[in-house]
Formats: structure tokens, sequence, C-alpha cells
């Protein structure tokens, strides 16, 4: 009961979606752990197992956006430099995505791998 009341107070404060005196008769009312309650903590958690998989998603879907950036942007390199050295490959690699766009837009001016970077 301990948890159930936690996790109440947990949804009611966290997401506003059900109100403090509403959660309060449902537990005034399902005490005893009935079923009602029982579906209740299912699609609590059930919602908390969604939400983590849509953050995963969007968190693979910006590293796959990133990897790609890292991508097109060796191969800018390769095409107006030559062949990137390893050090250049891991520097690509190590840096966020912001950095990488920039490097990207300053690839189209750049004269030199330095200018690429400063």
């Amino acid at each position: 009961m301990e948890i159930l009341e936690s996790l109440l107070r947990y949804y009611v404060q966290g997401t506003r979606r059900v109100d403090e005196p509403t959660a309060y008769a449902l537990l005034q009312q399902h005490s005893d752990g009935d079923s009602t309650m029982q579906t209740f903590i299912e699609r609590y958690i059930e919602q908390g197992k969604q939400q983590g998989m849509e953050l995963g998603l969007a968190r693979g879907r910006q590293e796959g956006r990133q990897e790609g950036q890292t991508v097109v942007l060796l191969r800018q390199i390769e095409r107006k430099f030559g062949p990137p050295s390893e050090a250049v490959r891991l520097r690509i690699a190590g840096a966020d995505a912001e950095t990488i766009l920039q490097w990207s837009d300053r690839i189209l001016t750049a004269q030199s791998l330095d200018g690429l970077w400063h």
C-alpha cells in the first residue's frame, strides 16, 4: 500500500494528469488491492516503459544523424584535401553534433584542414 501511495503521489505531482482528491478517492475505494488498482499499476508501469522506448528511439535517431554527418564530413575532407589521417578521423569522431555541423559549413571555404578547425 505504501508503494502504491508513493506511485500515486509521483503520478499526481509529476504528470498533473490526476489531481490529489481523485487519487485519494481511488486509494480509499480500492485500498484492499483489488483488480482495478492492479490495472492502474500495470498501466503506470507500461506507460513508463513506453516513455523509455520513445526516449531510446529519439536518442538512436540523433546518434544516427550524427554518424551520417560524420561520414559526409569525412567524405568531403577526402574529396577536398585527400584521405584524412587517423588523427583527423578521431577528432571528428569525438566531436559533438554542433561542431560537426560547423565544420561541414567551413569546409566550403577552408583552404586547408587547419582552416576547417578554426
